[in-house]
């Protein structure tokens, strides 16, 4: 199945993705199509949450793909720096419970309950 976004769907302040990049961002997406898919299968092909959350999932891969494998950096330049914790290190498509509840997908285990005759 299409994913639900493509890599033109995707900016950066205002700017397309490099070339180099789209290959990796598509593959990205068919991979949160997949991801979303296997949990909402009766999901439409065209659901406008569905590219939205895509779109965020994979720009923030993006963003942060140079940091992979690392749980904070820290970078410094004369009298600036910056530096920063990742939240999930590791992690490369990272679906929040936000994400979650926009696409309709429980994120929260509900109570479960048995009340057979004689078990109690």
């Amino acid at each position: 199945m299409a994913a639900f976004a493509i890599p033109d769907d995707i900016t950066f302040q205002g700017r397309p993705l490099p070339t180099w990049q789209q290959v990796d961002a598509q593959m990205m997406l068919d991979a949160a199509a997949s991801w979303i898919r296997s949990r909402k299968p009766d999901i439409a092909p065209d659901d406008p949450n569905a590219k939205l959350v895509s779109i965020q999932v994979v720009k923030a891969a993006l963003v942060s793909e140079r940091y992979l494998g690392l749980s904070s950096f820290s970078k410094t330049t004369g009298e600036v720096s910056r530096s920063g914790t990742l939240t999930n290190p590791g992690e490369l498509l990272v679906f929040t419970d936000f994400h979650k509840e926009l696409l309709g997908i429980p994120f929260r285990a509900g109570p479960v309950w048995s009340f057979k005759v004689g078990d109690y």
